[in-house]
């Protein structure tokens, strides 16, 4: 990757990219920076050293050797940058757009209009099941899938992966995930299904695989139509949901679906049958009305 030298006046100059208090971010600030008439995020990371800095750098030289067998939804890295000799992050291009979690969150959006980006989501991860079987590259998951790490450009209905640093991508260590903690709702489960890493890691906890990635973006359905995040729940609280969504008529498919991430099943991508969500059904299943239920 080429390496982009910013004097001190220089980096001190840049703007600040500010994100909406909506959106999770614990890793970097973001500034805005300008090149060839082109706009990038500068990602200026807090941890520049050691060896969770020297697994990102990896990561990041992995990403570009292998672009070619990425999806081009992916918006992958371009520069390293270093202020005075010493490197404190990299770029990648600026994508216009609006962070996902600001669409699911805004209730003036038509909840059809969640779903249809809700299925891309799928699609991108059926995409990347076609590349680790028909490329090169064998070990390629989101890792750290969440609301916040996607970007859609509203005009063309497209959605981009961000964050794409925290990628498991060609034998990199696996770096945190937002639904994949100790305190997540799969962490009551024998580890038969989800790995716990028990080696020197830069973070992260589980062992990032299909099974991973397909329990991250089911949560991300079901933080929708609860309207909360059903990750923090217990198992009883998450199996008596699910009887819930059954009884207001949600498809059985989809339900058992749902009831794989806390079995030893493997997870299945549910994308096919979000259009069989009734606007009824998902008014119904947002937390408020469930927890009216729950008081009867």
């Amino acid at each position: 990757m080429e390496v982009i030298n910013l004097s001190k006046n220089q980096f001190a100059n840049l703007s600040r990219f500010e994100l909406p208090a909506s959106v999770f971010n614990t890793e970097a600030q973001m500034y805005e920076i300008q090149m060839k008439r082109k706009d990038y995020i500068l990602k200026r990371l807090y941890n520049d050293e050691g060896p969770i800095f020297a697994n990102k750098l990896y990561t990041l030289e992995m990403l570009n050797a292998n672009k070619d067998y990425i999806p081009d939804t992916f918006v992958i890295p371009e520069h390293l940058v270093s202020v005075q000799q010493k490197l404190i992050g990299f770029t990648t291009p600026r994508i216009t757009g609006i962070n996902l979690q600001q669409i699911l969150d805004d209730p003036k959006i038509d909840k059809k209009e969640k779903i249809y980006l809700l299925k891309r989501i799928g699609e991108i991860l059926e995409n990347m099941k076609n590349v680790r079987r028909y490329s090169p590259l064998k070990d390629f998951y989101i890792n750290d899938l969440h609301e916040s790490n996607f970007v859609v450009n509203t005009q063309k209905k497209q959605l981009h992966v961000v964050d794409t640093d925290s990628c498991k991508i060609a034998k990199n260590l696996a770096f945190c995930s937002r639904y994949l903690s100790p305190f997540s709702l799969f962490s009551k489960l024998d580890k038969s299904k989800y790995h716990v890493i028990d080696t020197l890691n830069a973070g992260g906890y589980i062992e990032p695989s299909e099974d991973s990635d397909l329990y991250c973006y089911t949560i991300m359905i079901l933080n929708f139509l609860y309207d909360d995040n059903i990750n923090s729940a217990s198992l009883p609280e998450f199996y008596e949901y699910l009887t819930y969504l059954s009884d207001i008529g949600i498809d059985k498919e989809l339900i058992d679906i749902f009831s794989n991430l806390i079995t030893f099943k493997p997870n299945k991508n549910p994308m096919h049958l979000l259009d069989s969500l009734s606007y009824e059904q998902m008014g119904k299943a947002q937390k408020p009305v469930y927890s009216l239920k729950l008081k009867n």
